[in-house]
């Protein structure tokens, strides 16, 4: 009878995180057909199936769902070692990345170029998105690292978390719609606020909350308008469509061009807070490795 050997673990564990046999071959750089023969050992050694079929997915059954979280942090563990042991540029494999949009449009592929850099065979699946469905990936392993603006997370025993800097917050409006008298707006913020549109990324960002604290804060009968996309957003407000709250490293350029101008006497806003976050069960050597290329190579103060 097959031995049970480490790479038939590798694969269950794959499988359960892509979803999929096809996913899971992919990923490992081999066949379906050979990822269906290691789970067919696997099974006949242990004696119970592991997953059951629904539709196109694999699900884990009752037994297979333990099997998996007693496997995943001693693998962790074990690629820890081994990665200690041979150069970390030797990693490959593919690294799925959720990332904030800002970080996108400021320092992601000066990353991106570093990480290839220094581990060349590594490679990259970035998605761009909200925060609470990047955070429900990482959490059912579709993410293996994400660069957010999350609190949540400092406190769910499941994931590491470490800050990679924080980007301030400046209220800002189109000249042409609220004056400019030097690098600011002509008048008065609240003036500004309770005549003009006013525009909010959605509910999702931080920066949502903020605004309508401030709002709330000085009494304000203020409709906020919605968008989803940050660099949509800024387009919206350059063009003189309404102000609102921009982190300042994406509107650099806007207001050192004039485009942009901060709002008088507006109220000064706390810095967001990003952070890289991964699970308990990653390899921590590669990850970390990531981790420390993000925090280098960050515009964030």
């Amino acid at each position: 009878m097959t031995k049970i050997t480490i790479l038939h673990l590798q694969t269950l564990c794959r499988i359960a995180q892509q979803g999929s046999f096809q996913a899971a071959a992919d990923y490992m750089h081999t066949t379906q057909p050979t990822v269906s023969a290691r789970m067919r050992e696997f099974e006949d050694r242990i004696g119970f199936p592991v997953f059951h079929k629904r539709g196109r997915r694999m699900d884990l059954t009752t037994q297979g769902r333990e099997l998996v979280q007693q496997i995943k942090p001693l693998l962790a563990a074990i690629d820890d070692v081994i990665y200690s042991l041979d150069d970390a540029s030797h990693a490959s494999g593919l690294i799925c990345v959720g990332i904030a949009g800002l970080i996108g449009q400021t320092w992601f592929s000066t990353f991106i170029k570093t990480a290839r850099a220094t581990m060349p065979q590594l490679s990259f699946e970035v998605e761009v998105g909200q925060t609470s469905l990047s955070v429900s990936k990482l959490e059912n392993g579709q993410l293996d690292l994400v660069f957010l603006a999350t609190h949540s997370l400092h406190t769910d025993h499941r994931f590491h978390v470490e800050p990679i800097g924080v980007a301030d917050v400046l209220l800002v409006g189109a000249p042409d719609l609220v004056g400019r008298n030097g690098k600011q707006s002509d008048q008065n913020w609240l003036q500004i606020l309770q005549s003009q549109p006013v525009w909010s990324l959605s509910k999702e960002s931080p920066l949502h909350p903020v605004l309508m604290q401030l709002i709330k804060d000085h009494n304000l009968k203020v409709k906020v308008d919605i968008c989803s996309n940050i660099l949509t957003l800024k387009e919206l407000i350059c063009r003189g469509t309404g102000v609102g709250l921009m982190t300042a490293p994406l509107i650099e350029s806007e207001l050192e061009r004039g485009e942009l101008v901060v709002l008088k006497e507006a109220p000064a806003f706390a810095p967001i807070p990003f952070n890289a976050a991964w699970g308990m069960d990653q390899s921590q050597t590669v990850i970390r490795k990531l981790v420390d290329i993000a925090k280098a190579v960050s515009t964030f103060r």
